[in-house]
């Protein structure tokens, strides 16, 4: 069960308890309450003996859905790190097989990719919401919350992100069509097709943000609380 950290320091503040003495009369240790301060995971019989000295309902001491409460480990954090590596390794390694790097090299398109998302992100969301989009880039080294109403809404949010990507991907390749198919008179047969190469790479930028970060961060946040 997770515990709102916030609510039991509160309480434990308003009551002039130190960590030690919520200790002594809640018959735990004190490392398990500086962990459930830390954590918010508690077990159902720490959530227990927290309730009883506070006079509360286990129901009480839960994280309210308007927090997103997070159990951060370092192995957690570690597994998470790990598997972005290899999904960044096995981009990395079809790069080098498939050509030149420099032809996925783009700063243009990658720029204007940015600015265009959180451009987007600012005019849909708010500056509210263009903050929590990346702040929320943490949730990508956690696999233990509970979410409620807000995890939903940053889950909308990294939703749209994706199709925002998507967009800005395919105004970019249009534009860049246009200015391709506008000049054709002045290309070779190699430098055409190089210069469709090059139109493509805003969409590849697209996916590999879309379905590395933001899709995987929609999706976890979405079922948080079913996996809890």
């Amino acid at each position: 069960m997770y515990l709102s950290t916030n609510k039991l320091k509160t309480l434990r503040s308003e009551n002039g308890w130190s960590q030690e003495v919520l200790a002594r009369s809640t018959g735990l240790s004190v490392r398990t309450i500086q962990r459930i301060e830390a954590e918010g995971k508690a077990s159902a019989e720490s959530t227990l003996a927290l309730a009883s000295v506070f006079n509360l309902s286990p129901q009480a001491l839960k994280a309210t859905s308007n927090e997103i409460e997070v159990n951060w480990t370092r192995r957690m954090i570690m597994k998470n790190l790990l598997a972005l590596l290899l999904i960044s390794g096995a981009i990395v390694m079809l790069i080098i097989l498939g050509a030149s790097v420099k032809n996925y090299i783009d700063v243009v398109s990658g720029i204007f990719l940015i600015l265009f998302l959180y451009s987007a992100t600012i005019v849909t969301f708010g500056s509210s919401g263009f903050i929590k989009s990346l702040c929320g880039l943490k949730y990508l080294f956690t696999e233990e919350m509970n979410g409620g109403s807000q995890a939903k809404h940053l889950s909308e949010v990294y939703e749209s992100q994706i199709k925002f990507l998507y967009g800005g991907a395919l105004v970019g390749m249009i534009a860049g069509a246009i200015a391709i198919f506008g000049n054709i008179d002045n290309y070779e047969n190699f430098a055409l097709l190089r210069a469709l190469a090059v139109n493509l790479v805003v969409l590849f930028y697209a996916a590999i943000l879309s379905e590395c970060v933001f899709r995987p961060l929609s999706i976890k946040l979405k079922t948080c609380d079913i996996s809890e």
